[in-house]
């Protein structure tokens, strides 16, 4: 996701290339199938998709952000990433 300011990056350090949303609070890269699991329950709750088809909307999203796309890319289509 852009960032805007300095509280955005991860650990609020603006030399880190990843959000505070996917990472730690020592500004650490979560685990990818963290993310993923997280994303896809909530697209499930918030935009009434049934399993198989937020695990492509977030497949979708996340292959756009710099600190997911190479691991989406590597992902056989229609693979469950856990």
């Amino acid at each position: 996701m852009p960032m805007a300011t300095n509280e955005d990056h991860g650990a609020q350090n603006p030399n880190n290339p990843y959000c505070i949303h996917c990472t730690d609070i020592k500004g650490k890269l979560l685990p990818f199938e963290r993310k993923f699991e997280e994303l896809v329950k909530t697209a499930m709750d918030t935009r009434w998709m049934n399993r198989e088809q937020a695990e492509k909307y977030v497949l979708g999203q996340m292959g756009e952000l710099p600190a997911w796309r190479d691991r989406v890319a590597q992902m056989k289509p229609g693979a469950s990433a856990a």
